[in-house]
């Protein structure tokens, strides 16, 4: 509701000549509200121009639906970029589908906690590791590529930026050799120097005018980091938020293991380059989960920015990346004659357009079911996700068919592992929200919200 009610106010201030609008006059029935003081406004300029598209109204949704539609497929490009300098471009397309369709990002962040600006710091992780390899590879030009996608990243979500940024320290050293580690030290703390200033507009007023609001609101209760530890329940409301936590719980044990998996697998299939490429992310995934544990909490004591992350089950979007980084070297070294890398220079015509057919009948199925009136009555189960889940899904299922020689079980144990738990995170994903009904508003509902627009409790003075 509050990001619908961002992107309105956001929009009409941003249309009118105010192009960073901070204070957002008409919330709160025109008293006004300092939320992009303290917001990041990066995803918000994309729903203001999507809004000029035709058929826009003040009480449809549609900016940002376009707007998180457009995040999905940017990330899937930036995602590529990343991976295309560490695999064959065909294998990096094919982590980079993957990457969409990782349930935390969007079954989590998108369907169940529309997550706006979380959901849209996947667009520029992946960027920002692209840039930190090319900055490596003694390219200079790219420090301000590096530099633009750090800002954008602080200025689109703050939090993630806060636990991304030692990953991506990290990964500088890591991708260089020791005798280029003086000279990607330099080039990185000018980029970061760079973005930090690029980004002051945003996070400096940010920083010093927190005493004028009710920051308490977002650090106490529910919001409490101590409260919020998974495997032991948050210790508020947490018969609201029960179905939700037990899924987060199992998506991290899964994500776990098809981490563990995939590096297990690299002991045998990578090259040492690749090897030591899941090493390094494989290290990120296992503090990634520690992180969400309670064994951390001294951590998040002595650490006091990372308080006010509120959620230590964020740490989920940095092992969706390490996933992403464990899976493309994995795949790409996998000799199983499967129709993956070469499914299409193989298979006859008449083959490739009735699967092409069967693919474009079932995503229109859900297509249809997931825009038609009649959901308003009738309660499909995963309605609510993304049709790329179901399509990822049936393109690693269609896949076996094509398989062409008996597969050593014994020899591929982790493959065939990897393989149940990449389609067990889909599938979760997919039949997250089956609990719970999710009815589309109204126009009249939509527009009564809008009038009053009333602003979040931490956004209101002290």
């Amino acid at each position: 509701m509050y990001h619908l009610i961002y992107s309105h106010h956001f929009s009409k201030q941003f249309l009118q000549g105010d192009f960073y609008p901070r204070w957002l006059q008409d919330m709160n029935v025109g008293f006004g509200s300092p939320t992009f003081f303290f917001y990041g406004p990066i995803p918000y300029f994309f729903t203001s121009i999507f809004s000029l598209l035709p058929d826009y109204s003040s009480s449809s949704c549609n900016d940002l639906g376009i707007a998180s539609f457009f995040a999905l497929a940017a990330s899937g490009l930036t995602a590529y970029c990343w991976l295309k300098e560490i695999v064959p471009k065909n294998y990096a397309t094919l982590t980079s589908i993957i990457y969409m369709g990782l349930p935390f990002y969007l079954a989590v962040d998108l369907y169940r906690r529309f997550a706006f600006a979380e959901y849209w710091s996947f667009v520029w992780m992946p960027l920002v590791l692209f840039f930190t390899i090319k900055i490596v590879k003694n390219s200079k030009i790219n420090i301000i590529g590096l530099a633009i996608s750090l800002a954008l990243l602080i200025m689109t979500h703050l939090p993630t930026f806060i636990i991304f940024f030692p990953v991506v320290i990290g990964y500088a050293f890591f991708v260089s050799n020791r005798k280029q580690w003086k000279m990607t030290f330099i080039r990185l703390n000018l980029a970061i120097i760079i973005g930090v200033g690029l980004s002051a507009i945003y996070w400096l007023p940010a920083m010093t005018t927190q005493q004028s609001i009710s920051m308490d609101a977002i650090l106490t209760g529910m919001y409490d980091y101590k409260n919020n530890f998974l495997f032991t329940g948050p210790k508020v409301q947490y018969n609201e938020y029960k179905y939700y936590w037990n899924y987060l719980e199992l998506l991290t044990i899964v994500s776990g293991g098809l981490a563990f998996t995939g590096w297990k697998i690299s002991r045998k299939f990578s090259a040492a380059t690749l090897r030591q490429e899941v090493d390094y992310w494989m290290v990120i995934s296992l503090l990634s989960i520690f992180m969400m544990l309670p064994l951390s909490e001294f951590i998040w004591d002595t650490l006091l920015v990372i308080q006010k992350i509120q959620f230590p089950a964020r740490f989920n979007t940095i092992l969706t990346i390490s996933i992403t980084g464990i899976l493309a070297p994995v795949i790409s070294q996998l000799q199983v004659n499967y129709a993956f890398s070469n499914f299409f220079s193989k298979v006859n015509y008449k083959k490739k357009l009735s699967l092409c057919i069967y693919l474009f009948i079932i995503i229109s199925t859900v297509t249809i079911i997931q825009i038609i009136p009649c959901q308003k009555i009738i309660n499909f189960h995963g309605s609510e996700n993304t049709i790329l889940a179901l399509a990822v899904i049936l393109f690693l299922l269609i896949g076996i068919s094509f398989i062409r020689q008996p597969i050593n079980f014994y020899r591929y144990k982790f493959v065939l592992i990897g393989f149940v738990l990449i389609i067990s995170l889909f599938l979760n994903g997919i039949f997250l929200g089956k609990s719970a009904f999710y009815l589309r508003w109204s126009n009249a509902q939509i527009s009564n919200i809008l009038k009053i627009s009333q602003a979040a409790d931490e956004h209101r003075p002290q």
